[in-house]
């Protein structure tokens, strides 16, 4: 041990002291509220990261206050210690904090890469901090995620503070990085940084955006995150949710769900994968509004959400895609990838058609598994209208994306396809080359649709992964999607309330099994089909 670390470990315990007592003493004299208070210990304890990788000779002794913090700050939470930080009915936020910032030096402090670690805790410190200083001051457009209040004021301070924290930091520790490295860097991360903090409920923001943007942050000085296609993502899916919002497609909270699955997709996919998904919310968009308000007479009685998907519908139908699109990006060489993201799109669009065409059928709908007669928009319920819409719905996104492949393909060589986001199908396999689109003969003179022709088992793999994942769907949903009984009218409905806000009464399935999961699920079915269907045929 160093002089520097005993004293590091002196003023460390020192410091966090003294900010106790000051918040203490605020609290008292000047009658701030314990919110405010604890707000000025969260933003101090979080600079503490800032004077140890200043002071500290080795890191094994770094580490030592900021871990210890984890059992005391536990002790303090469960015995209300100190009431300028410990609110009643409280998260454990301030132990997830502490636990947050000991794993990120322990990871990346011995590496040599403390900037990491940094960044990541001014992120919840600044940011995190203005966001609810900001959101409770101003905060007047509300916006719901999992039944919890944020504010677009709260959001936005939270995006904009990240983005100069990081920037800073980064200037600070890597100036050898560049400025504009810096800038796009410091705007992917807010950006996420953001999404993070607003789905992450009950304290686990602490842990979420810590260790969600240091991750990030580490694969993006290491060129293992496509930083530019993941802004031009941002900026396409930011457009795409706006546009679907004004015409009432998303709701507010759908928007930030669309742009966190677009970003992704884009991003780590490509083009091909990017304009799937674009192709999807057009699709199921555009059919939504087809009699809309004959179908709405269903939707209000049964279904647990209406036309405009909110955040949890849009993770549901493209959350296994980004999922995909990410595994795609770290294992190019893994083939079945891309035919899993046809059968996923495919699965959700059918399903999509399905619920939107089949609640029209003049014939009544039968229960999947019994092929009892059900009242329309009863889930498990199928009738021929609705399957024939499901094969359609999946053969239409199998067309798209053979268009898309030809297209790209008829483009000639690498130009744009590396894009594209299919190169990992590998050499002769599903009848793709490893250069991505190249199919046999697609570069040569004289052969330019040989894309189209090589890829006909992505029209197969749409349709039969789309119908088998519709199908799975409708399984799951007359077996274990959670039910209730409307408490007004008896009928069984999604719904866990009724629309003057009675409770429903439980009646069958998995409590925890509602639509959205099973509607992610079932995407997931339908890629595994696609993979099969796709291995057979070539």
């Amino acid at each position: 041990m160093t002089q520097s670390d005993l004293f590091g470990l002196i003023a460390s315990y020192g410091y966090v002291l003294g900010l106790l007592i000051v918040a203490t003493l605020v609290q008292k004299w000047r009658g701030y509220p314990p919110e405010f208070t604890r707000k000025i210990v969260h933003i101090g304890a979080g600079m503490w990261i800032v004077g140890a990788v200043a002071i500290f000779d080795h890191w094994t002794y770094g580490v030592i206050p900021i871990s210890s913090f984890i059992v005391l700050n536990y002790i303090s939470y469960r015995f209300r210690l100190n009431k300028a930080v410990d609110l009643a009915g409280d998260t454990l936020g301030t132990v997830y904090f502490a636990a947050s910032v000991t794993l990120l030096l322990l990871i990346f402090w011995p590496r040599g890469e403390v900037e990491v670690a940094v960044a990541a805790t001014m992120i919840m410190t600044w940011g995190d901090a203005f966001a609810a200083i900001i959101g409770q001051a101003m905060g007047k457009h509300v916006y719901m995620i999992g039944g919890h209040r944020r504010t677009y004021e709260g959001s936005l301070a939270m995006a904009v503070v990240s983005f100069l924290v990081i920037a800073v930091t980064l200037a600070w520790l890597r100036p050898d990085l560049g400025v504009l490295p810096i800038i796009m860097v410091s705007l992917v991360l807010a950006v996420i940084a953001t999404v993070l903090e607003a789905v992450s409920l009950k304290g686990l923001d602490n842990v979420a955006v810590p260790l969600g943007t240091g991750g990030l942050l580490w694969l993006m000085l290491h060129d293992r995150f496509p930083v530019s296609m993941v802004l031009t993502g941002l900026v396409l899916s930011s457009l795409i949710g706006w546009l679907a919002y004004r015409r009432r497609s998303l709701a507010e909270s759908g928007v930030a769900g669309a742009i966190l699955v677009g970003t992704l997709i884009f991003g780590f996919g490509g083009w091909i994968w990017g304009l799937t998904l674009v192709a999807f919310f057009v699709y199921s968009s555009a059919l939504s509004k087809y009699k809309e308000a004959q179908k709405n007479v269903v939707a209000e009685e049964k279904f647990d959400k209406g036309s405009r998907r909110d955040f949890g519908q849009a993770l549901a139908n493209g959350g296994f895609g980004g999922v995909l699109a990410l595994l795609h990006y770290y294992f190019p060489g893994e083939p079945a990838l891309f035919a899993a993201f046809i059968g996923c799109m495919a699965t959700v669009n059918a399903d999509t058609w399905a619920t939107e065409i089949g609640v029209l059928s003049k014939s009544r709908p039968r229960l999947i598994t019994t092929g009892k007669p059900v009242v329309p928009g009863t889930s498990g319920g199928i009738t021929p209208l609705g399957t024939t819409a499901t094969l359609l719905g999946g053969l239409l996104i199998g067309v798209t994306v053979w268009v898309f492949v030809g297209v790209a393909g008829m483009l000639g060589g690498t130009a744009g396809v590396n894009a594209a986001g299919v190169e990992a199908l590998g050499v002769s396999a599903f009848g793709v080359n490893a250069a991505g689109v190249n199919v046999p003969g697609v570069n040569a003179p004289g052969v330019p649709l040989a894309g189209f022709v090589d890829g006909w088992w992505i029209i197969l793999a749409g349709m039969i992964g789309g119908l088998g994942g519709s199908l799975a769907d409708s399984l799951m949903g007359a077996t274990v999607q959670v039910m209730y009984v409307n408490a007004e009218t008896g009928k069984e409905t999604e719904k866990k309330r009724t629309k003057s806000g009675v409770p429903n009464r439980y009646s069958r399935g998995w409590r925890w099994m509602d639509n959205d999961l099973v509607n992610f699920i079932s995407s997931a079915m339908g890629a595994g089909v696609a993979v099969v269907v796709a291995a057979w045929f070539t």
